[in-house]
C-alpha cells in the first residue's frame, strides 16, 4: 500500500489534547495522528467478506425461525449482573 503526505492544519487546543492522549500510549504525536486516522479509515470500510457471510447466515436463520437468541438479562444472571 502506497503513502501519501498531506499537510494538515489544527488548533492549538486540538494538538495538546493530541499531544496528551499520544503520550498516554507512548506514541509520538505523528505516530498518534497518523494511527489514529488511519483506524478511522477502517472502521468506514466495507466490511469483510467472511464477514458478510456470516451475517448473511443469521439474517436467513432469523428469517427461517432457526435463529436461537438469548435475553441479554440471562446472560448478565450468567455472570452475576443486573440492569
Amino acid at each position: 500500500m502506497g503513502k501519501t503526505k498531506k499537510l494538515i492544519e489544527l488548533d492549538d487546543k486540538a494538538i495538546a489534547i493530541l499531544e496528551k492522549q499520544a503520550k498516554l500510549q507512548k506514541r509520538s504525536l505523528k505516530n498518534y495522528i497518523e494511527y489514529t486516522l488511519e483506524d478511522m479509515a477502517l472502521r468506514y470500510s466495507e466490511p469483510s467478506e467472511e464477514y458478510k457471510k456470516m451475517m448473511d447466515d443469521m439474517i436467513d436463520r432469523m428469517e427461517n425461525g432457526t435463529l436461537k437468541t438469548i435475553p441479554f438479562s440471562d446472560v448478565l444472571k450468567k455472570y452475576g449482573r443486573e440492569l
